[in-house]
């Protein structure tokens, strides 16, 4: 159910959403906003002006990096964008600065501090996924493509939000794939077909191949290009050892969670499927339980409390 039209009004936040959840996740940023005092984006509409109550002021947010919760988060994201067209990265100008809203930011704010210290990084992953044994957490890199469009992976554009990678026990390098939502559907239209996908998913034994069709349509492409993307990494090449595609959600994203179950039955049912799909809680808790530091609990209050919206009137 979306939040009472009253706060939906009131902070700026009465749009046409295509979920309950993406309401109350676009009310609870604008709640946030209105916390910290920050201004929010006003658009001229003919002779009228329109407020949009998940955006900031887009100069203030790029002078201030108020859309992200440490000034080394912000510093980061400046870096990543100074930079992303040596790398080819995707980072969308102006909402990664100013949309309280997008899973970009929130993926720098949920990662960015583990780039910066990978001994928590390396304790966070050992503890969510023990059967890795993982020694070392190496690098985390964002919106990372390993050749966009090159037909040695999937030959299209998909890239992972966050790239983490890793050294196991038997000095083998290894990886976790990581695409980030927060409050999307999964309802966009399926990108066209590439004869590619079918041959990863067929070399890779990991998917009922009779199930293609069901993964050429949405909402299982989005997820089925990713995991491809990942498989194509230690499968049908040999950049890594292994890989996993890890599908990241907060609980109360619905649409996600049907998502993934219905993925999930179009898998093999013995064996490696290389698919974990991780609740934003469990990432969020797993963190708490080996660092005190301030950034983990704002992100908890700002993304993922929304029994905040129950206390405002």
């Amino acid at each position: 159910m979306k939040p009472p039209k009253h706060l939906r009004v009131k902070f700026a936040t009465d749009y046409h959403d295509r979920s309950s959840f993406a309401s109350k996740a676009r009310l609870l940023q604008s709640i946030w906003r209105t916390e910290k005092g920050y201004e929010l984006e006003e658009k001229e509409k003919g002779k009228r002006k329109e407020v949009y109550g998940n955006y900031l002021r887009l100069d203030f947010a790029k002078e201030s990096g108020a859309n992200f919760l440490t000034p080394e988060i912000f510093e980061l994201v400046k870096h990543e964008i100074a930079n992303k067209h040596h790398d080819r990265k995707v980072i969308q100008e102006p909402r990664i600065w100013n949309n309280l809203l997008s899973s970009q930011p929130l993926a720098f704010n949920l990662f960015g501090e583990l780039k910066l210290d990978l001994a928590l990084a390396t304790l966070v992953f050992r503890d969510l996924y023990p059967e890795r044994q993982i020694d070392s957490v190496t690098a985390i890199e964002f919106e990372l493509s390993p050749g966009r469009g090159n037909f040695k992976y999937t030959g299209d554009g998909s890239a992972f939000d966050v790239f983490v990678v890793y050294e196991n026990t038997l000095n083998q390098q290894c990886f976790f794939g990581i695409e980030v939502k927060y409050a999307e559907d999964l309802s966009d239209a399926p990108a066209k077909h590439k004869e590619v996908y079918a041959t990863i998913a067929e070399k890779s034994g990991v998917f009922e191949m009779k199930n293609l069709p069901r993964l050429k349509e949405k909402p299982l492409q989005q997820i089925w290009r990713d995991h491809l993307l990942a498989l194509s990494l230690f499968i049908t090449n040999n950049d890594y050892a292994i890989g996993d595609f890890i599908y990241l959600y907060p609980s109360g994203n619905l649409n996600c969670e049907v998502g993934v179950e219905a993925y999930k039955t179009t898998l093999n049912e013995v064996g490696e499927t290389y698919f974990k799909p991780l609740i934003m809680e469990k990432i969020v808790e797993t963190i708490k339980s080996h660092c005190s530091d301030k950034w983990i609990v704002d992100f908890e209050d700002r993304y993922l409390y929304f029994g905040k919206i129950e206390n405002v009137s």
